[in-house]
């Protein structure tokens, strides 16, 4: 496995959204394309869509080490790419239109749209149905996979979305996830996985700065459904379902919260009343009103009581760093093809 290509994609990738994201970040705010900071006092308006930074600096990089990668992992990374793609379309709609939740979910199932064409013309290229598992290796699952094939790419775009509550939680808990992905895939030979895990992190690591506290871009749903396809679409193409499903864990928590306090998908601006209050001085408190809705952030809070949003970003990054050590370690007890 070529290491070299996927470390030029980083620093591709790294350098485009260094090079880019103050004067998108500018034309945002030029555009109008602003939202209120809820957690802040005054909630002060931020440029929002900074998944458009993300994309345009993952995309260029994609093209230009497709050229030189190994021909079935450039393929593999293309395909994954397409699918993210469609669903970060789907997420600049709703970040300048605003679509109901169920419509922008609905959408999003069409990201397994490239994985589906390219598995029926190319089934050599994408095999499905045969996850793997530690110690038990490589699956073979039918009509089951089959009827989870939709929601592989659209579940993991919508939990990661559901999770970009506050300023830097999605790009610091991306950032680990697919810090483990590289790593994940230098282990088990997934070239593919390697190379668009290392292209997104670059990415990541040069936008963190404007997300972080405090945030001068909101990610958009362009940048949390982008960043959720990514890993949904690499664990289709190189049977990383396992390793997926284990770095999402607390994605998966959290939504699973806010679907049975909704009971259904819901916007955020659609909320009556708000899971944390916000102090005069910035301080995050979890609601105590029983008919709040439960979410990882206000349990968080309940747990540690209250707190400033870095310590709350934190706390996320923490809890996400414990998921990807057990997927890494997933990966070590998965026999290797």
């Amino acid at each position: 496995m070529n290491i070299l290509v996927p470390v030029v994609g980083l620093f591709i990738s790294f350098l485009l959204v260094r090079l880019t994201a103050e004067p998108l970040i500018s034309y945002l705010r030029a555009r109008g394309l602003v939202r209120p900071d809820a957690h802040k006092p005054g909630s002060p308006e931020v440029a929002h869509s900074g998944g458009v930074i993300l994309f345009l600096g993952v995309s260029a990089a994609v093209a230009l080490t497709a050229l030189a990668a190994e021909p079935t992992a450039s393929a593999r990374v293309l395909v994954a790419f397409a699918s993210a793609a469609i669903c970060f379309a789907v997420g600049l709609v709703d970040d300048i239109k605003i679509l109901r939740g169920p419509v922008k979910t609905l959408l999003s199932i069409l990201g397994i749209l490239p994985i589906l064409v390219v598995g029926v013309t190319s089934p050599g290229l994408i095999e499905w149905g045969r996850p793997e598992l530690p110690l038990i290796g490589r699956l073979r699952l039918t009509i089951i996979y089959w009827a989870l094939m939709p929601i592989s790419v659209a579940g993991a775009a919508n939990v990661v979305n559901m999770l970009d509550v506050m300023n830097g939680v999605v790009p610091g808990t991306s950032i680990v996830i697919f810090s483990a992905l590289a790593l994940i895939g230098a282990i088990l030979n997934r070239e593919a996985t390697l190379t668009l895990s290392l292209i997104t992190l670059g990415a990541l690591l040069a936008y963190y700065r404007y997300n972080a506290y405090p945030a001068r871009v909101f990610n958009g749903d362009s940048g949390s459904l982008f960043l959720g396809a990514l890993i949904g679409a690499l664990a289709v193409v190189d049977h990383l379902e396992f390793v997926a499903l284990t770095l999402l864990l607390p994605h998966i928590l959290n939504g699973f919260f806010i679907l049975v306090s909704f009971r259904g998908f819901r916007e955020h601006r659609e909320v009556r009343k708000r899971p944390i209050l916000v102090d005069s001085d910035g301080t995050l408190r979890a609601n105590s009103d029983p008919e709040a809705p439960l979410s990882l952030t206000r349990l968080i809070l309940a747990v540690g009581g209250p707190s400033s949003e870095q310590e709350v970003a934190k706390a996320y990054v923490a809890i996400e760093l414990v998921a990807a050590a057990l997927a890494v370690l997933s990966a070590l007890l998965t026999p290797t093809r």
